[in-house]
């Protein structure tokens, strides 16, 4: 009797279900075992791990094989199955496939397909990215296509995954080169200098990549830095004759002529047929005569600033032609910049050849200026620095004679009579016939005679005023002079030749001889003394003087020179109106410093000054 149901009876759908799950019960049952014995093996040999670093860690073997347990359980069926294409591996197909990529890609590149032989490498740098080599053609590619930047990453990609990275380091250089190469080359200039700094930073040592940075730069009108690159290169390599040239360009630039001249004596000096060099020398000596042209016109002209700044710039642009220093230091000379005109004939004297012309010239202008710097310190007044000058001109030249006469005029006005006579009697040795030097030489020795005199040395007083006379037997003064200490060595007769002489010479001018005449020829008239025996013996003895001084026959009237009489009386108001200076000697062209009628004057104001200095001595002593 079979059992009664109080549900309902169930459908088919719910039968399948029931079944399903019956055999689901049953496989779980099966396999709980299983896992069981899985766990138990798993956490064994997790313990016996736990003598290692980390106790729990799990080798990839194990992961591997918990993973297909779980999959397929402990069963070796489906594990066993294999690939009916023969592929044993992932890592076998992907190798195929890197290959493939591979050979394709030298395929396309061989055939000048170089945007597919990149798709091609960069399929196999995305399977292999650890393959240098495929970044390498990568970038040959890229290059290929002129697309500096890409080559250039993939050869820093290249470069870090390799241990050679010399020959990387040289390849991005030089892909860097061709990059600024060809912007330069479309007057991108910036981007140029920018990939040739990369390219020299990477390779220091390459010249070339530098020197483009120089003409980036000189295009950039970025001079200055080009100029410091220039000297750089010329530290490391100054036997480079292309670089001399350069760097003459850049200073022609600058406006810095002499150096660019220097420059390019050196490219000559290393390499005497350098074309370029030869022509840019010739530039400059070309214009140098052009600048020496226009010098001389405004010299002639009387502008002479103008024709400085002319010859200035001729001697910047040819620095070693003597020639232009002595016509520059001739223009110095007459602007009276005496110190630059001796450095210009110093220079030119250093330049030329000892025994030359143009030596001569220098030497002799060099002479010139000593003097006029000379005469030029003693207008105004600095005697002894004058002095020094003439000093060093008679160093070199020892037969002039206007030197020992200016220097004699800067003893006199020193007080150094004695020094003061032997540079005038040095000056008369050299030049006998020279009656200005006679002047001279008479005007001192009254001089050095009326000092004696008032020292009380007649004798040394008579044997000056001789020598005065001698010298200049027309003047007056002396005769009268060597009178008044003849009478005070009581040689009468002598002092009255004397008196009469000097009335011969100026009858005129009794005033001055008055008191010795009174003293000589108490009671007598002038007329009476002339007319008389010793008056005749004066005259014979004056015609001999003149005779044997044949230049100072002259007809003219002679004037007695303001101071030569010691007790010339003063005329309140009365001023003696200076002459001019008296024009050069044809023989010279040596600037005196004074004329004789400036020392004459400067004379009077000496004796001025004495006699007031005695005058208070005598009013003390009362």
């Amino acid at each position: 009797m079979e059992p009664s149901h109080s549900g309902p009876a169930p459908s088919c759908l719910d039968t399948a279900c029931l079944a399903t799950r019956d055999a689901a019960a049953g496989m779980a049952t099966a396999v709980a075992p299983q896992e069981e014995l899985g766990q138990s093996k798993v956490r064994l040999e997790m313990k016996t791990e736990t003598k290692g670093l980390f106790p729990t860690a799990v080798s990839k073997e194990d992961l591997r094989e918990r993973s297909l347990r779980q999959i397929f359980g402990s069963s070796q069926t489906l594990r066993d199955i294999k690939d009916p294409s023969g592929v044993k591996s992932p890592t076998a197909i992907v190798q195929k496939k890197i290959q493939e990529h591979c050979q394709r890609g030298k395929a396309f590149f061989s055939q000048g397909e170089w945007e597919k032989a990149v798709i091609c490498y960069s399929k196999a740098i995305n399977l292999n990215p650890q393959q240098v080599e495929f970044y390498v053609q990568k970038a040959e590619a890229f290059l290929k296509l002129c697309d500096f930047q890409s080559a250039v990453l993939n050869l820093r990609k290249a470069y870090s995954l390799s241990s050679a990275k010399e020959e990387y380091v040289e390849r991005m250089a030089f892909i860097l080169y061709l990059q600024g190469q060809s912007l330069f080359d479309q007057e991108v200039y910036g981007d140029a200098l920018e990939s040739f700094t990369r390219a020299s930073e990477l390779q220091p040592d390459n010249s070339v990549y530098r020197r483009r940075s120089i003409s980036c730069l000189a295009a950039l009108n970025r001079y200055h830095d080009c100029f410091r690159l220039v000297n750089e290169e010329l530290d490391q390599d100054s036997k480079n004759p292309d670089l001399y040239i350069l760097r003459a360009k850049l200073n022609e630039h600058f406006s810095r002529a002499i150096l660019c001249y220097q420059d390019i004596q050196e490219a000559i000096a290393l390499e005497p047929q350098h074309k370029e060099a030869q022509v840019q020398m010739q530039r400059l000596l070309k214009r140098a005569q052009k600048a020496k042209n226009q010098a001389m016109n405004k010299a002639l002209k009387g502008n002479l600033k103008d024709a400085l700044l002319k010859i200035t710039f001729a001697i910047e642009n040819s620095p070693f032609d003597a020639g232009y220093l002595i016509f520059r230091g001739t223009l110095h000379r007459r602007l009276k910049d005496f110190n630059s005109a001796i450095d210009d004939y110093i220079k030119a004297t250093e330049l030329c050849e000892e025994e030359g012309a143009v030596a001569m010239e220098a030497q002799r202008q060099l002479l010139l200026t000593y003097n006029d710097f000379a005469v030029h310190c003693y207008t105004q007044g600095f005697f002894e620095e004058a002095l020094l000058l003439l000093n060093k001109a008679l160093k070199g030249e020892k037969n002039e004679k206007g030197l020992y006469v200016n220097r004699g005029d800067c003893l006199f006005r020193l007080g150094e009579l004695t020094f003061a006579l032997a540079d005038y009697q040095q000056a008369l040795e050299l030049s006998p016939m020279d009656f200005s030097l006679r002047r001279r030489v008479g005007m001192l020795l009254d001089e050095l005679g009326l000092q004696e005199h008032k020292q009380g040395k007649y004798q040394q007083a008579v044997y000056c005023f001789s020598g005065a006379i001698e010298s200049n037997p027309r003047l007056p003064h002396y005769y009268l002079h060597r009178a008044k200490s003849r009478l005070f060595l009581q040689d009468v007769m002598s002092a009255k030749e004397d008196v009469i002489i000097t009335l011969l010479l100026d009858p005129e001018n009794e005033a001055q001889v008055l008191p010795v005449v009174t003293s000589l020829f108490p009671g007598q008239p002038i007329q009476d003394i002339i007319s008389s025996k010793i008056a005749e013996v004066a005259r014979t003895i004056l015609e001999r003087k003149l005779q044997a001084c044949p230049y100072s026959n002259s007809p003219a009237k002679l004037q007695w020179p303001p101071g030569a009489i010691e007790d010339e009386p003063k005329k309140p108001g009365a001023q003696r109106e200076e002459p001019e200076r008296a024009l050069k000697d044809s023989e010279s062209i040596i600037s005196p410093c004074a004329t004789e009628q400036e020392l004459y004057k400067q004379i009077a104001i000496s004796r001025r000054r004495v006699n007031k200095v005695s005058e208070a001595v005598m009013e003390e002593k009362k």
